[in-house]
Order: structure tokens, then C-alpha cells, then sequence
């Protein structure tokens, strides 16, 4: 993540997260020229540990997780094969987050009928389909469950400019939930060019994830995937 007042929002929650807990833990941002995630690593390393997990703070894999974070787990790998480095899977794909996405739609239960259409709105990728996947499915089980929901994207082939003017043709109402933690300036930027498309229907955009107390329940959810992986790898 970059440098600036979503870092700070960032380290602020993190304390917030572990401060009952005895967990050993530093954090690390991608796109930062301090707490680099390599330094992280060095640090650790020096200090004796052997195995370490990370539990990336992304929503959905794609440039970040495929070209970032796995490029300096396997660069370290490498160079110390003694050190071992787990890599959990993205919080938004976890189960409890659909329940942060279905409160939101149950906020919204008096503005829903039949010319409704729900749109989760996440960041998405050019070059990686991995999100683009991910959404749909998730998108697919809370129609199945709720109502009408379609996915889009800021970027990549679901891009929110050709996917909202055919729901809006359909629909009366488009309610646009922001799948991001933070309503920061590319969503508000997001925002601001689907008013510009002056769609023919009416929206409404709910606020974005904002460090919800679910990611507490996501965060350590996915930290003991990786405890009970170690476990079954040290059996075999």
C-alpha cells in the first residue's frame, strides 16, 4: 500500500486488531520506502525466526499477490532455503466477507424491488482474470441468496463503463456497494465518472468496507488456515 493516511488508517487498525493478543507480528506495505516487506522478512530473520506467515491485506489476488508478494517469498526461499514463508488467501474471498456485502444489501432492503439491481464494485486487474473470477462467484451466491447482484471492476474486463449502461437499461435503481477497505480517492474518483455517465436510472452507493470489525474475525480466520497447514505438513 502506499505512504500516506490509508498507511496510517492501516497501522492504527492493525493495533487495534492484535492489541489483546500475543501474536508476534510487524507490518509491511508494497509501495512504501519504509516497512518494505523485504525488510520485514530481514528483520525476523535476524532475530531467529524460521517460519513466516503473512496475511496479505488484499481483497482479491492480482498484481500485487502474483507479482509482489510471491516474487519476494520466492526470492528469499531461495536464497534461504532453511526459512519457510506461508502466504495466506485474499480476505475478500473468505466466506464471512459476503456477510459484510450482504449487510449491506439488507441496509438497503427498503430501496430493493424487482427493477433493483445490486452492483459490487471492486479494483480488478488488465492483466489478471483471478479477481474477475473471484467477484463473479461471489456475486452469483448472493443472487442465489438475496437478489440480482453483478460484478464490476475500476479496471479490466468488467469495467464498470460496460457493465452499468446495460443494467441501467434494465433496472430503475443500481445500488453500488464499493468493495474496497477504504472509501479513498480511487473510489470517490469512481464515483464521480458514473455520475458523469448520466445513466437513466437512479443510484445509490453505500460506503465502502472502512476496516469493518469483520476483518478481525477474516484476518485471524485466515492466520489459523496457515497454523493448521503447518500442522498437517509436520505430519506427513
Amino acid at each position: 500500500m502506499r505512504s500516506g493516511k490509508l498507511n496510517e488508517t492501516l497501522l492504527h487498525f492493525t493495533k487495534r486488531l492484535f492489541k489483546e493478543t500475543d501474536l508476534d507480528y510487524d507490518i509491511a506495505f508494497l509501495e512504501s520506502k519504509t516497512q518494505t516487506l523485504s525488510d520485514c522478512i530481514s528483520h525476523n530473520v535476524q532475530n531467529g525466526y524460521q517460519q513466516i506467515q503473512m496475511i496479505p491485506l488484499l481483497l482479491l489476488n492480482a498484481s500485487h499477490y502474483f507479482e509482489d508478494i510471491i516474487a519476494i517469498r520466492d526470492e528469499w526461499q531461495y536464497n534461504h532455503p532453511e526459512i519457510e514463508i506461508q502466504i495466506a488467501q485474499p480476505l475478500g474471498t473468505h466466506p464471512a466477507m459476503k456477510d459484510w456485502i450482504s449487510e449491506q444489501i439488507e441496509n438497503c432492503s427498503s430501496q430493493i424491488n424487482d427493477k433493483t439491481a445490486i452492483v459490487i464494485l471492486a479494483h480488478g486487474n488488465k492483466r489478471f482474470e483471478e479477481p474477475d473470477i473471484a467477484l463473479t462467484q461471489i456475486t452469483q451466491e448472493l443472487t442465489a441468496q438475496y437478489h440480482a447482484c453483478f460484478p464490476a471492476m475500476v479496471y479490466g474486463s468488467l469495467n464498470f463503463k460496460q457493465i452499468l449502461p446495460p443494467l441501467a437499461q434494465v433496472y430503475k435503481r443500481l445500488i453500488i456497494i464499493p468493495y474496497f477497505f477504504y472509501d479513498g480517492f480511487l473510489v470517490n474518483r469512481t464515483k464521480q465518472q458514473i455520475s458523469e455517465m448520466h445513466l437513466d436510472c437512479e443510484m445509490y452507493f453505500t460506503p465502502a468496507i472502512h476496516f469493518h470489525p469483520i476483518l478481525k474475525k477474516v484476518i485471524l480466520a485466515r492466520l489459523h488456515e496457515l497454523e493448521e497447514g503447518a500442522c498437517v505438513s509436520g505430519t506427513t
